[in-house]
């Protein structure tokens, strides 16, 4: 249970450091207004039950840097990386936009490879 936890506690600070990081989205898409997710996981063809849920950006301080986390429990070092796609639809100005990223992580000592996706649809209001 220590090592669990002592886990979460190193993927969490890892975040954290590339949030700090990244460019802030403000200045990345400056007449940026609103940014609104819905975000949705899925593990082959399945949808995992009650995973959707709605994540609310506050432009104004928000990393340009889009990571959402494996919804599996067991998978190791994945999670889905949808910073391209948000960032390129916003970019284009488009006020719905949608993708999916396949995890790369990996189930349980033996490596099998993680089925799960990550969906998102984002709807962005701009300034003029």
């Amino acid at each position: 249970m220590i090592r669990r936890n002592n886990e979460a506690a190193e993927r969490a600070k890892r975040r954290q450091e590339a949030e700090d990081d990244a460019p802030r989205l403000s200045a990345e898409i400056p007449n940026l207004a609103t940014l609104r997710m819905v975000i949705a996981y899925r593990r082959g063809e399945i949808p995992v039950a009650d995973s959707a849920h709605v994540k609310i950006v506050v432009v104004a301080r928000a990393p340009a840097l889009f990571v959402l986390p494996c919804s599996n429990r067991d998978c190791r070092d994945g999670g889905h990386d949808v910073t391209s796609l948000v960032m390129q639809g916003l970019r284009a100005g488009k006020t719905k936009f949608s993708g999916e990223d396949q995890c790369r992580g990996a189930l349980g000592s033996a490596g099998t490879p993680c089925t799960g996706t990550g969906t998102f649809e984002a709807e962005a209001t701009y300034n003029s």
